[in-house]
């Protein structure tokens, strides 16, 4: 299998790299030869069916231009099963240039790509010149035909693709409707954990670890400090909290463009003295926090989620954890914590639901420890990696064996 993307050391700052680095290592685990492209060391090296390829760091054309380079190198000596990437771009090149050299070729979509109109909104509300009055006609047109561009290697790589794989029934919908996709040709794989290193350890040892405060209740989010995430909403809750658990912390472990938004508004509520942000935390450390926390939180907003619903990794990893959890009543995510019973569902962009249920949480230590039971027994069973790693080889073998 050649595994056409990026993979780069791991850093909790970026899931999807996270995704990568699991779904490769478990496709090894079931036997697969697998050769991938990195632009950093990975912890790759001990596994002998993982051959690795260094990709020197730079911009967007370089890095595109440094695959394309080495794939085209690599392709002329041998040909692949299956061809695997997470990358429109990529998929685009394969789908023009390797498709002598690959039998099959499989791309994963964990989102929808914005169509040329909301690339040039989401663009034009970012500047401050974004009115059509103060905009120059070459900065519409750059915008326009930049968006045009994405949008024709979009739909060439889904057309390339002999197999898509969404990590969510609602990606799959978006393409059978938005853009034409057959739906035999998509299949449906979520995202999963690492449910070896993700798992129950002793709060008190991993407080001590951390330096953190035994006695105290401890509420945490674990992420990307971007838009989507909702943390926003956490802040605006904790003085609610706060005024029934006075002494109540908030772990926010993670780094993002959000990050300095969210301390001028910590300080604007008087909480900064009660919210610890981590900056970036190593992959195999995050467990401590969780571990060490009382409940966990993930207060995703609409946009963005609710279109095409979520997988969301923090979610898995909390409740492999044993780790009670409090998160946005969105698609991927209620639906998971219903069948699981390992946490409560809240209403999305509302400081007010979201602080009601972790109140109730802190409230009651017995309906915590029954939730975060729950959860373990539900995700070791249905998302651990090694599973989600078994489903995606299903899909390879599959499309393999319609080739011959």
């Amino acid at each position: 299998m050649l595994f056409l993307d990026m993979v780069r050391p791991l850093s909790l700052a970026d899931g999807s790299f996270i995704h990568r680095y699991e779904l490769v290592s478990n496709l090894a685990r079931l036997g697969n030869e697998i050769h991938i492209f990195t632009v950093g060391k990975t912890s790759f090296s001990s596994m002998t069916n993982i051959h690795s390829y260094y990709i020197p760091p730079g911009n967007f054309l370089s890095l595109t231009l440094s695959y394309f380079r080495n794939s085209i190198f690599l392709l002329g000596s041998e040909t692949f099963d299956v061809l695997y990437t997470r990358n429109p771009n990529f998929g685009f090149l394969a789908g023009l240039f390797c498709k002598n050299r690959c039998k099959r070729i499989i791309y994963e979509l964990n989102g929808i790509p914005e169509d040329e109109k909301n690339l040039f909104r989401e663009k034009s509300e970012g500047d401050k010149f974004s009115h059509p009055e103060n905009r120059s006609s070459f900065s519409n047109r750059y915008f326009s035909t930049h968006a045009r561009l994405k949008l024709f290697i979009l739909k060439k790589a889904l057309e390339f693709s002999d197999k898509i794989i969404a990590v969510t029934p609602g990606i799959k919908s978006n393409l059978e409707k938005g853009y034409n996709v057959p739906g035999d040709k998509i299949v449906v794989v979520s995202n999963g954990a690492n449910t070896s290193l993700f798992r129950p350890l002793e709060q008190e040892t991993c407080r001590r670890e951390l330096g953190l405060d035994l006695k105290i209740p401890f509420v945490c989010f674990v992420g990307n400090l971007a838009p989507w995430q909702g943390v926003e909403y956490l802040i605006k809750a904790a003085p609610s909290i706060l005024s029934r658990f006075p002494e109540c912390h908030f772990l926010i472990i993670g780094d993002g463009v959000m990050k300095d938004n969210l301390l001028k508004l910590c300080r604007e509520l008087g909480v900064e003295n009660r919210f610890i942000f981590t900056g970036v935390i190593a992959y195999d450390r995050v467990p401590f926090y969780i571990n060490a926390s009382d409940i966990c939180t993930a207060p995703f907003i609409f946009a963005r989620n609710a279109k095409i619903g979520l997988s969301p990794l923090k979610l898995y990893e909390y409740m492999a954890c044993g780790k009670p959890v409090i998160a946005s009543n969105i698609s991927g995510v209620s639906d998971v914590l219903e069948a699981s019973e390992g946490g409560i569902p809240v209403l999305p962009e509302n400081q007010g639901a979201l602080a009601e249920g972790i109140l109730k949480l802190l409230e009651n230590p017995d309906l915590r420890m029954k939730l975060g039971s729950k959860g373990l027994s539900y995700v070791t069973e249905n998302y651990s990696w090694y599973s989600v790693a078994k489903k995606v080889n299903e899909v390879c073998k599959s499309e393999i064996e319609a080739r011959k």
